[in-house]
């Protein structure tokens, strides 16, 4: 974990879980993939989002 319980996030674009959200929507709305995703965010379970949870983005495209 990084400062204050966020995760290390090296391209700096952070979202947060809302109720409703997926991955593969999260991925299609931020225009990248459920893989890039996952690769950002070792250890994240695509079936286990928990709302309020932040996970790292890669930069768009």
């Amino acid at each position: 974990m990084g400062i204050d319980g966020v995760p290390p996030c090296p391209t700096g674009l952070f979202l947060e879980i809302a109720p409703g959200d997926t991955l593969f929507k999260i991925a299609r709305e931020q225009g990248t993939t459920v893989q890039a995703i996952l690769a950002l965010n070792p250890g994240l379970d695509p079936k286990n989002l928990q709302i309020g949870q932040v996970i790292c983005l890669p930069l768009p495209a």
